[in-house]
């Protein structure tokens, strides 16, 4: 079953077709030796495919990260690790995989564009301003996910240099997982929190699941923006 539509697209299955087409070639009994070289046009479809296969995996991860805020269990989770850790850690886990895909969009323009960047250069000047994509459509859809992405950064700022994800509802389930593990007296009001839990939890889901159908339409007619250079330059190898 396919978690994310973008499977379809021409862009993958373009690319793919070329990496399909150098395995076809190698002998699978043939464990001893290394692989047969690639010819250009191979390298090139090949790193095409691993660039979008970075998108597309991270894509499908995050469908993940959202199936699994609900699926917190006691008993195969690691020592320690209550529902509000658990928690914490899927919408921090959510929040740095979104965020990313921006990035790993700008890297695979460097990739199609045979620009020859260090991926640490990969950004906005670089890529959207280079002269052979600036004005393009390829530099209007990476615009638009620069702009849907971009709020979104502070959660991933936050997270990765100051501290734990926090917002009001949340805070306040965390205040009460803290207190219920060191006093018993709590345990009145652990249904309570449950359905304060499970309320909080069904929200944020329903709001990752609307964020997410926009980022796969945003990288999907990113996809198929950048489709005919990679196209163009894939023919000019035969």
């Amino acid at each position: 079953m396919k978690t994310t539509q973008l499977k379809d697209n021409a862009l993958l299955k373009a690319a793919a077709a070329v990496s399909r087409e150098y395995i076809a070639k190698c002998n699978p009994d043939d464990l001893a030796n290394d692989p047969l070289p690639t010819t250009r046009k191979e390298s090139y479809g090949i790193e095409t495919l691993l660039s979008i296969g970075n998108i597309v995996g991270c894509i499908e991860q995050l469908h993940f990260s959202i199936d699994m805020l609900s699926g917190y269990k006691s008993n195969s989770s690691p020592d320690k690790m209550n529902r509000y850790d658990y928690i914490v850690f899927g919408i921090e886990n959510y929040y740095l995989r979104l965020t990313s895909i921006f990035d790993r969009c700008l890297r695979l323009a460097n990739v199609i564009y045979q620009l020859g960047l260090p991926e640490r250069q990969c950004n906005n000047d670089s890529i959207i301003k280079n002269s052979h994509v600036k004005g393009t459509s390829v530099a209007k859809s990476l615009t638009k996910l620069d702009k849907f992405t971009g709020p979104f950064r502070y959660h991933r700022n936050t997270i990765a240099h100051h501290g734990t994800y926090s917002e009001k509802g949340l805070d306040q389930l965390g205040s009460y997982y803290f207190i219920a593990e060191e006093d018993n007296g709590f345990e009145c009001y652990r249904y309570l929190f449950k359905k304060k839990t499970d309320d909080f939890v069904a929200e944020k889901k329903s709001d990752f699941k609307g964020q997410l159908v926009t980022l796969e339409s945003l990288v999907d007619k990113y996809f198929n923006a950048v489709l005919s250079e990679f196209e163009t330059r894939l023919t000019a190898y035969v």
